[in-house]
């Protein structure tokens, strides 16, 4: 007999029918004895905004390489077929599927009483709360990655093998496998070419230019120099992209584009990142002066030291080598004539000018737009040409909002960097208090 099937998801929201879609679905598969047989859990993109990010924890980094619902149904339904379907709080959890699955064009109706809900048998095994977390507690469960699809989903299935173990001989076993016995579904073929994408994957994969080790599209990589107009062109991207010091998934793609059509191998974006770190440093220097705080001539130490350099860095796939050899060249000011990366006027928010904000962020929109009205600026619902700034909880975000953003060429920035720009003032110098690194939009 197949047994059950414990879901748990992640979602972007608390309601499909206002576009909430999902973003993580974790099956536990467990005997009738409660023995755990099998697992399987992906990431979904959603095609939208992700939502409460500090509950559910999914970057939009990673969903961005995972598939869309539409692709994961098949071989979701094949894990659930002829099982009964059991979720913590499973009204939620079937009402999101079958929007999903509706969506998705699948006629694969979720028999309600083939499901059982763990939260709802609470109330006749357990006493307190009925949420997850004190369920599990109260019958030694262990419950790890909470707020993950997969750990709430083990979590579940360790609670449900409770339960069968206390009250084998409860009705309620037989009638939702009989349910489930006569459910006939249509399943449609699992496609070869969708794998699971697990939190994480976009990490997983390495710094972003290890793209560039595979064969070059243009034979011109290795003759490409940091003074073509090819070069001009990445570096312009690359300052945009690093203007609240993140270069997203979107950009790194818009990155590698531009350095594969330009025939610029790792070698040759390597030098240019070199270029543009060492302009970093020599802005800063000039910043200060050419002094320390205290006001001795600063021989670099300060700037070799600095956290937002070495931040830079990173994004570039550099390290603290190329961090003092770029503070070097800004101190014997001995950037090459031919490398034309230079101090472009500073990014600065003018007084009228309008941003946009998106997702679900660390402060309230309405805490956010308030800030921005005291600096002179325009809070808008929606992106325009016009649009100034996109703010989004997530760089990465796939909101329709920072979609637009893209399209139009708006910088799309975090939080801090909002902040920072907020503090240097309309108007102002356009160095982010946070980062110690003046920088530059094209």
């Amino acid at each position: 007999m197949p047994g059950f099937a414990v879901v748990d998801l992640e979602t972007t929201g608390f309601s499909p029918r206002l576009g909430d879609r999902v973003a993580e679905v974790a099956v536990v598969l467990v005997d009738d004895a409660g023995r755990v047989e099998d697992e399987w859990c992906t990431l979904v993109n959603p095609e939208r905004d992700l939502g409460p990010q500090h509950v559910h924890g999914i970057a939009a980094a990673d969903v961005a390489l995972a598939p869309t619902f539409d692709r994961v149904a098949p071989a979701l339904l094949h894990l659930l077929a002829g099982r009964v379907l059991v979720a913590h709080n499973a009204a939620f959890d079937t009402r999101f599927l079958r929007a999903e699955i509706g969506r998705a064009g699948i006629a694969a109706a979720i028999d309600p009483v083939a499901c059982l809900c763990t939260q709802q048998l609470a109330g006749r095994y357990l006493t307190g709360s009925r949420a997850l977390a004190a369920c599990c507690a109260a019958v030694g469960v262990v419950h790890d990655g909470v707020h993950s699809a997969l750990g709430d989903a083990r979590a579940t299935a360790g609670l449900l093998g409770y339960y069968l173990d206390v009250a084998a001989d409860d009705e309620c076993w037989g009638v939702a496998r009989a349910a489930a016995d006569g459910v006939r579904w249509a399943l449609p073929p699992v496609p070869s070419d969708v794998e699971p994408v697990l939190r994480g994957a976009s990490r997983a994969r390495g710094h972003w230019l290890a793209a560039l080790d595979e064969a070059p599209t243009h034979p011109a990589g290795a003759g490409a120099t940091a003074g073509s107009d090819a070069a001009e062109t990445y570096l312009r991207l690359l300052d945009a992209a690093l203007l609240d010091r993140y270069v997203s998934h979107t950009e790194r793609a818009a990155l590698l584009a531009e350095a594969r059509r330009a025939g610029l191998d790792r070698a040759a974006v390597e030098a240019l990142h070199r270029d543009y770190l060492a302009v970093l440093a020599r802005a800063e220097l000039d910043a200060l002066g050419g002094t320390t705080a205290a006001g001795a001539r600063d021989d670099g130490a300060t700037l070799r030291d600095d956290p937002a350099l070495h931040e830079v860095a990173g994004q570039l796939g550099l390290d603290a080598d190329d961090v003092a050899g770029a503070v070097e060249a800004a101190l014997g000011d001995r950037l090459a004539d031919d490398v034309r990366v230079g101090p472009r006027p500073a990014f600065t928010l003018a007084p009228g000018d309008e941003v946009v904000l998106t997702g679900s962020m660390t402060r309230t929109r309405e805490a956010w737009e308030a800030d921005a009205r005291a600096a002179g600026l325009s809070p808008w619902p929606h992106v325009t040409r016009r649009t100034r700034l996109l703010v989004a909880a997530d760089p990465d975000s796939l909101s329709t909002k920072a979609r637009t953003a893209r399209r139009y060429g708006i910088p799309v920035v975090t939080e801090a960097a909002f902040a920072g720009l907020l503090a240097a003032g309309t108007g102002g110098t356009g160095r982010t208090t946070d980062a110690g690194v003046r920088r530059w939009a094209s």
